[in-house]
């Protein structure tokens, strides 16, 4: 593939996840604004947030299946347009419980840009190669989670917080003409898979039988359940208990991003020599500092945007390292039903955001404490994981075997 070609499809496949974070960072500064338009509390919000993450967790089982039947261009076209529709509703909703509806809607819709790239890289990539693709695709799509959370910002002070949806819904479609015109069909298979419910069922039952899936799939999981933490639990730090403005809490949580940038664009150039398995150490140990460090600011009563935000940079650093090498090392053994694992993938990591983001809602005290334990519980959980269940895989035939046939 020549340069030309390769930046094409990583631009292309960067604006695909762009939808996830467009959804989530742009809507975590309206959550006071909401709440105030339809006279509930903050934690009913945080509910919608909820509905959101655990849309995407289950459109995760669906698009792959779909993907690997009907190509997969298709089906990202269908989930774009079907999310422009669903952000135009959330703009117009007429109670908070409507608008709940609605997010879970748009996140089930929105998961299928990743879920489908993800099954892009892998008809494309072997493991290596496909490692420094995800790193590189992620690091464009931090361009969005940088500038998100300020646009929402200045919209909401500006035009009302209806205004980002309908900027959703914009992203959307300029997404999916680009998908459009500049995509190509990547599922060349002759064989399609079907969609016989027994058929899917047993390519998933395929999928959780392979070691290595199960093991590299939950290590990453749990700092899906940290970043949910985060953004969950960042309003109330942020804006009720620091007294941030809206657009002063977008320039917040805009500096930790532009690490997260960085530190995917060094991931894409190192991922050949320091190898997936070295990214994932490295990555769950930065981790766990980050976790225990924002746990210690909070118990020591030391809260500031520092000290809340410092250790927010360690995290997203710590997750460009691991989330490549876990989605590789994950994917790696499906060639024949690469949409089926890209979902089971999926479905496990936001299945722990889901609960991350419940649990903030839940703990909701009007401090930074919950989204502290709650971010500290995911990292060191990551680490363990990753010394229990994938640091032993190095020793494995099977995965030795996996990884050099992938190559």
């Amino acid at each position: 593939m020549s340069r030309s070609r390769y930046a094409l499809l990583a631009a292309l496949l960067g604006l695909l996840p762009m939808l996830l974070p467009l959804s989530v960072d742009a809507s975590v500064p309206l959550v006071p604004e909401i709440a105030s338009h339809f006279i509930t509390e903050t934690a009913s919000v945080q509910l919608s947030l909820s509905a959101m993450v655990l849309g995407i967790a289950v459109g995760q089982l669906i698009y792959g299946p779909l993907s690997d039947r009907f190509g997969r261009k298709p089906i990202i076209l269908l989930g774009i347009a079907s999310y422009a529709a669903t952000a135009l509703a959330c703009a117009n909703a007429p109670t908070i419980e409507a608008l709940i509806g609605l997010r879970f809607l748009q996140g089930f819709f929105a998961c299928s840009g990743v879920i489908v790239a993800r099954a892009v890289i892998r008809d494309l990539f072997d493991r290596e190669a496909g490692a420094r693709l995800f790193a590189l695709m992620m690091g464009i799509h931090g361009i969005m989670p940088t500038i998100a959370p300020g646009l929402s910002g200045w919209l909401s002070v500006a035009y009302g917080w209806q205004s980002v949806f309908w900027t959703m819904a914009g992203f959307a479609v300029f997404s999916g003409l680009a998908i459009l015109l500049g995509l190509a069909e990547t599922n060349t298979s002759t064989e399609r898979q079907s969609l016989h419910p027994r058929t899917i069922a047993a390519n998933y039952r395929q999928v959780f039988g392979v070691r290595s899936f199960l093991c590299y799939g939950v290590c990453g999981s749990f700092m899906y359940g940290a970043l949910m933490a985060y953004f969950a639990g960042a309003p109330v730090g942020l804006i009720q208990y620091l007294g941030l403005s809206p657009l002063q809490f977008g320039i917040a949580m805009a500096v930790p991003m532009v690490s997260y940038i960085i530190a995917q664009v060094v991931v894409a150039r190192v991922a050949h020599q320091v190898g997936i398995d070295g990214m994932i150490r490295n990555g769950a140990i930065l981790a766990a500092i980050s976790g225990i460090l924002m746990l210690a600011f909070v118990l020591l009563g030391k809260v500031t945007v520092y000290t809340l935000m410092g250790p927010v940079v360690l995290l997203l650093v710590s997750l460009a390292f691991i989330v490549p090498g876990t989605t590789a090392g994950a994917m790696s053994p499906f060639a024949q039903i690469a949409g089926a694992a890209s979902s089971l993938l999926g479905f496990v990591q936001f299945l722990a955001a889901a609960a991350a983001t419940t649990v903030i809602g839940l703990m909701n005290d009007g401090t930074p404490l919950p989204m502290a334990i709650v971010m500290c519980t995911c990292t060191f959980l990551t680490l363990i994981l990753y010394l229990v269940l994938v640091r032993p895989l190095r020793h494995s035939p099977g995965h030795r075997s996996s990884a050099s046939s992938s190559n």
